[in-house]
């Protein structure tokens, strides 16, 4: 300890709140306001345990003072990260004609610790650059506390001019943490209001509608498909005749057409809402952004590409005529009342719709091309303002100074309770696969990358995991059907309807069961018996209310998505099954949700025993 009394000051700095950019109204906080502790969008707001510790330490010496007075947009881009540090850099010593925050400091000797969450830690670093520039000489930094910070390969590049020579960075960091180590690679467009002027929640309700669509109700299928009448034919008696003039019993034949009808519904549902999608998204928004990146305060962007949008109208055009035939047809046949086994291949409009739909969700095992995914992944790409892959290390930014050897790494995954539940085997397996695949990306920039990434994450969301498992068996069910039993042709009347369409089908279900097997690590997600979850504060709330649709809503936004079909949303299933938080219910442990936000946000819960120990010992401030 330092034998002369030195004015240290800890510097908090909000991380992202919004990483998909789609919420102008979450932020760190304010820009200008002072007393942000009463701001209840402040980022530190949940957070009583740490902001207590810190408290508790300014009693404990003579002049430590803890700076709360900064806030920024919290957006995922990079632009917004610079203007922030920057700002902050210079409010504290004062610019632009402006009194510093700290005037009355300017001619004396202070030390400095920053302690950033997440991209606060980043906007620290473009703090240092400014620092570097423009501070007092006798001002230094003491410290750096990074809890959970995405350290870039390209951006945010740290500046060690401002530092003091004995500085030391502490690394605080939790292994489960998906946000870090994977998602923060990606910087997005603003996507403020978009989703929601679209209703994405209720497009996603409608998807997973139809995906449950897909598996039919399988015993009534069944018992149709037995209660034709066949015979042999005498020449081979591996052939089934049916008769042509056939009537369908009427009750079966109402619910069957009654049945596709139904799915049909949803299907055109899904069609209007990708319309209005692409629609909206090529005509572009303004969106919100804060007066220091523009002075209009707004900003306005085409989200989706021209080229894009023709695209998928395109294909929307072309599935649309022919769902509106069999849709026609099966209406009229339902009418009637009368239900002729010859007429069914007439009225499925194989040609006109379901070969072109099934050719349009296909998906090819080894390239993961296919009409839908690279439409998908191009507008996934048309979002991408930046891609650097990120480490969970601040070692190579500081390689070549000589805080390299001053860096001291805090492991706060016990503090995580997924820790205990036994998923380290699948979630190693899980985020290494993750991790190679961005790394392959930063060198190729091959969409390939990004199909397979996508995939991969469908994989390990366990409602997908339980629709694909069921698709699965309909593979084997659907294949010994069309594959072993010839009638089907003569019920429908020509081959390629029986076999092509069939195959067609059974083999994009195959497909994608095959693609979520070879990228399934292991079940990543807690039954909710036993994960015994406990409220925690301050994680599906400022500080990540936006990582992942449908999954760590506040109050206000986590009632379920009812598309129309009167089912609540898979998301909002998944809730209900936990304790909720102050701000709303968690996501289910080992979901992405739960290692993109929760375990992000561990970090920022307390000021753990070790950080603190480590944060005190750079202090050259007396003690009381």
């Amino acid at each position: 300890m330092a034998n002369k009394d030195v004015t240290n000051i800890v510097v908090m700095v909000g991380g992202t709140t919004d990483p998909g950019n789609t919420e102008p109204l979450m932020r760190s906080a304010s820009y200008q306001q002072a007393a942000l502790e009463k701001d209840p969008d402040w980022y530190w707001r949940a957070n009583p345990e740490l902001r207590k510790a810190l408290d508790q330490l300014q009693k404990k010496y003579t002049d430590l003072r803890l700076f709360t007075a900064h806030g920024w947009t919290g957006d995922n881009a990079v632009a917004n990260r610079k203007v922030a540090g920057a700002y902050l850099a210079k409010r504290l010593c004062g610019a632009n004609g402006k009194k510093g925050y700290y005037d009355g400091l300017l001619k004396k000797e202070v030390s400095f610790h920053l302690i950033g969450h997440s991209h606060g830690g980043n906007v620290i670093n473009e703090l240092t650059r400014e620092a570097a520039k423009s501070w007092p000489k006798g001002w230094k930094i003491r410290s750096i506390t990074y809890l959970s910070t995405p350290f870039f390969s390209r951006l945010h590049p740290v500046h060690t001019g401002a530092f003091d020579k004995d500085c030391r960075i502490l690394n605080v960091f939790c292994r489960y943490d998906l946000t870090q180590r994977v998602i923060a690679d990606f910087s997005l467009n603003p996507m403020t209001d978009v989703l929601k002027l679209v209703g994405v929640d209720q497009l996603v309700c409608k998807l997973q509608c139809l995906a449950h669509g897909l598996g039919f109700d399988r015993q009534s299928f069944t018992a149709f498909i037995k209660s034709v009448p066949v015979h042999y034919e005498d020449a081979d008696p591996r052939w089934w005749q049916i008769d042509a003039t056939l009537m369908l019993d009427k009750d079966k034949g109402t619910w069957l057409y009654g049945s596709v009808l139904k799915l049909l519904g949803r299907i055109h549902d899904v069609f209007l809402w990708l319309r209005q999608l692409v629609t909206q998204l090529n005509k572009g928004l303004d969106f919100p952004v804060p007066k220091e990146l523009n002075a209009s305060g707004k900003f306005h962007r085409q989200v989706m590409s021209t080229a894009l949008a023709g695209r998928f109208s395109a294909e929307l055009n072309k599935l649309e005529g022919g769902l509106k035939k069999m849709e026609a047809a099966f209406q009229k046949r339902l009418n009637s009342g009368k239900f002729p086994v010859a007429k069914i291949v007439e009225d499925l409009h194989v040609v006109d719709f379901l070969m072109p739909l099934v050719d349009f969700i296909s998906v090819n095992r080894k390239t993961l091309q296919g009409p839908l995914w690279d439409l998908v992944v191009q507008l996934l790409i048309e979002q991408i303002h930046e891609f650097d892959n990120t480490s969970a290390s601040p070692e190579a930014q500081l390689r070549y100074t000589p805080f390299a050897t001053r860096i001291v790494h805090l492991d706060i995954t016990p503090k995580d309770p997924y820790s205990t539940k036994g998923k380290d085997v699948a979630f190693n397996k899980f985020i290494k696969r993750l991790e190679g695949i961005e790394s392959r990306y930063a060198q190729t920039k091959a969409p390939y990358e990004l199909r397979d990434l996508l995939f991969t994450l469908l994989a390990h969301v366990e409602p997908m995991r339980a629709v694909v498992a069921d698709w699965a068996t309909l593979v084997d069910w659907y294949e010994g059907m069309v594959r072993g039993a010839v009638w089907l042709k003569k019920v429908l009347g020509t081959k390629t309807a029986g076999d092509d369409l069939g195959l067609k089908f059974v083999q994009a279900l195959e497909s994608y069961a095959l693609i979520v097997k070879e990228r399934d690590c292991g079940q990543l997600e807690v039954p909710a018996t036993a994960a015994g979850l406990k409220p925690v504060t301050g994680v599906v709330s400022a500080g990540a209310k936006a990582v992942t649709a449908g999954v760590g809503k506040p109050k206000q936004q986590a009632e379920a998505v009812d598309c129309g079909c009167g089912q609540k949303s898979l998301a909002a299933k998944a809730q209900a099954t936990q304790t909720p938080t102050e701000d709303g219910p968690p996501p289910p442990m080992g979901s992405l949700g739960y290692l993109a936000i929760v375990s992000h946000s561990i970090s920022r819960q307390a000021l753990y025993p070790d950080v603190q120990k480590e944060l005190e010992a750079q202090f050259n401030t007396l003690k009381r």
